[in-house]
């Protein structure tokens, strides 16, 4: 793959947990949290959610401010369909949200709607839209939950007024932070982070869900990629998902603060026709005409494919400490 650095989104640190779509051509960062008086977690920073939506129209071009959403919010779930934005779920300041909207920007504002909320509080899970369905799997009900949930709920977006649909519950240990994709049509979920009365397992297991509801497990990963940018990318060309960093938790229990490394810059490949995963030869290395400083692979951040790539823009790139940055990755043509 081939890797650029778009403008930055205009906030100097950049959010982690924001909801990333498209609309009209546009781009949007949405939402999402910092510790904007430069402080991190371990220092006293005190965390901080916002509203705010930026947007981008040309990938050579600048980032405009396209009003707020209608509460500060992050770490939810998120998609686009029909030239609308739906968002569910998320935390803030207050806690975990069940709160759903629909967002359509009209007339040069947005114009929001709410949706059937969802069936409890949720943060930190994974969505992805296959065809008019929206998945949402995984997940914390509260910032203190002892263990992590194992729900997939769907919302036909052609029928919202119908609610919430409860799907068989993701095999294994209930997760957050998970990777989701759209494999061949069906629902993809890898990784993620297990919670044992609060404390972090890693994990490495990968399920998909077909048409009949039915979950079956596919080869585990060779390393968990917690937090990874997600939805993940599937390749119709090669049969091929896209899984790009993540935190392996193989320094999750050092206390490294500041002298934390950055996370993963590796890119792991699954091919669905030999049930096998591989790291791609390419890692995430920006050209070196571009390369000011060091680029930061980040973590919990959200994807999306625009202007011909995928986006992997702002979020975490050392724990407690968030980019502007936005990468924009196109597979090169032989």
């Amino acid at each position: 793959m081939k890797w650029n650095v778009l403008t930055p989104i205009p906030d100097t640190m950049g959010f982690a947990g924001a909801y990333i779509a498209t609309t009209d051509d546009f781009l949007l960062v949405m939402g999402g949290a910092n510790f904007p008086d430069g402080r991190a977690p371990w220092d006293g920073g005190k965390k901080t959610w916002t509203n705010k939506i930026f947007a981008l129209t040309d990938k050579q071009g600048n980032w405009t401010s396209l009003g707020h959403l209608p509460i500060p919010m992050g770490y939810g779930a998120v998609t686009s369909f029909q030239n609308s934005v739906f968002i569910a779920g998320g935390s803030n300041e207050e806690g975990h949200l069940s709160s759903a909207f629909k967002l359509t920007w009209q007339e040069n504002r947005w114009h929001i709607e709410d949706l059937p909320k969802l069936p409890f509080q949720l943060a930190n899970c994974s969505s992805v839209r296959i065809g008019s369905l929206w998945y949402i799997v995984g997940g914390i009900k509260f910032p203190d939950s002892p263990t992590a949930e194992s729900v997939c709920w769907r919302m036909d977006l052609t029928a919202t007024d119908k609610g919430w649909e409860v799907c068989p519950p993701i095999p294994g240990e209930g997760r957050m932070l998970s990777v989701v994709a759209e494999g061949k049509g069906n629902l993809v979920v890898l990784s993620g982070v297990s919670l044992q009365d609060g404390k972090r397992q890693y994990l490495q297991d990968a399920y998909v869900l077909d048409d009949n509801m039915r979950w079956s497990r596919i080869a585990d990963l060779p390393e968990s990629v917690a937090a990874a940018p997600s939805p993940a990318w599937f390749d119709c060309k090669s049969n091929n998902l896209f899984v790009f960093g993540g935190d392996n938790g193989a320094l999750a229990n050092q206390d490294l603060k500041h002298n934390h490394p950055g996370f993963s810059n590796r890119i792991l490949t699954y091919d669905f026709g030999m049930d096998l995963w591989h790291y791609s030869a390419d890692k995430i290395i920006i050209s070196e005409k571009q390369q000011h400083e060091k680029t930061w692979v980040p973590v919990t951040t959200g994807t999306a494919y625009w202007a011909g790539g995928i986006i992997l823009p702002s979020g975490e790139i050392r724990p407690g400490i968030r980019t502007p940055q936005v990468l924009w990755g196109t597979i090169k043509q032989d």
